[in-house]
């Protein structure tokens, strides 16, 4: 007993690691990203690094002391709606994003061609560094705070929330540099961070889910074990048209599976009736492991 209990405190206390390191290689990562990218091609940002460029732009001050600067009281302002362990991974990952931008950013090589590419490259990595922060359940704090507080207190949802603010920062930007294509790269940066973020945390390896309603759910269950060496589990349902019991099959499925899937399941069953949605994440059996 006592050596499974120092083997899980073992294996906590890495995951711990784990959690705090990828923070701040995530935060590094889309910091560079900044300092190479969005700040050489003048291009808008939202929440506290949006903020902090404009900074930088006005008075020349530092963007990651100018970001810690505005994070800080937010952070501290948010501390009991955050959570303790949500807190210090905010501040691990501001203080690290703030710390690399103005002890190493001097030093990369700033882009200065093509604005597009700029966008892209800039939207790309930012999401990739994000997203490992968000997967490691830290985040970048600044406006997130305030949509969390104002959800909290008022009921405004927290999407709508940051759109309104990162918005209007991404509006004074594009107002100060007195460029529109700032406003309209921005919206691309944008895109490109939320596809990337989701990729990182759900995983690019995304699944297919089939639900079906079959009158033989043996036949079908042993064709698609057979076939494609998938678990199936069965769920009784009744038509309500019909008033007939019948089953309902759930397998899932890797992408290039499915059509095989799909083939098999029309030969053990023609009038089979089938659903096939997206899944993000699976954990399991032949699938993706607890703690990955």
């Amino acid at each position: 007993m006592a050596e499974k209990k120092t083997a899980l405190q073992k294996e906590n206390l890495y995951r711990v690691f784990l959690d705090y390191f990828l923070i701040v290689v995530g935060s590094c990562i889309f910091s560079a990203a900044i300092v190479i990218f969005i700040k050489p091609a003048m291009i808008s940002m939202g929440g506290i690094a949006g903020m902090a460029l404009i900074a930088n732009y006005l008075v020349k001050l530092p963007i990651g002391a100018a970001s810690l600067v505005l994070n800080i009281p937010l952070l501290i302002f948010g501390y009991r709606l955050l959570g303790r362990e949500f807190f210090y991974k905010t501040m691990v990952c501001s203080v690290s994003y703030s710390v690399f931008m103005d002890a190493v950013g001097p030093f990369l090589m700033e882009y200065q061609g093509d604005k597009l590419l700029a966008a892209i490259y800039g939207g790309i990595i930012m999401g990739l560094g994000f997203g490992l922060v968000f997967y490691r359940g830290g985040t970048s704090g600044g406006t997130d705070i305030i949509a969390k507080y104002l959800n909290k207190k008022n009921g405004v949802s927290i999407g709508n929330a940051n759109l309104v603010m990162n918005g209007a920062i991404i509006i004074v930007g594009s107002l100060i540099y007195r460029s529109v294509e700032s406003a309209l790269y921005a919206i691309i940066v944008q895109y490109l961070t939320s596809v990337v973020i989701n990729s990182v945390i759900s995983g690019s390896d995304s699944q297919k889910e089939a639900m079906i309603i079959t009158k033989n759910p043996e036949v079908v269950a042993k064709i698609i074990f057979e076939k494609l060496q998938r678990g199936v589990t069965a769920v009784e349902a009744r038509g309500m048209y019909t008033g007939e019991d019948k089953t309902m099959l759930i397998c899932v499925a890797r992408r290039h599976e499915i059509n095989e899937l799909k083939k098999v399941i029309h030969q053990a069953d023609p009038e089979s009736f089938l659903l096939i949605s997206e899944v993000t994440e699976v954990y399991g059996t032949r699938f993706k492991q607890y703690g990955q």
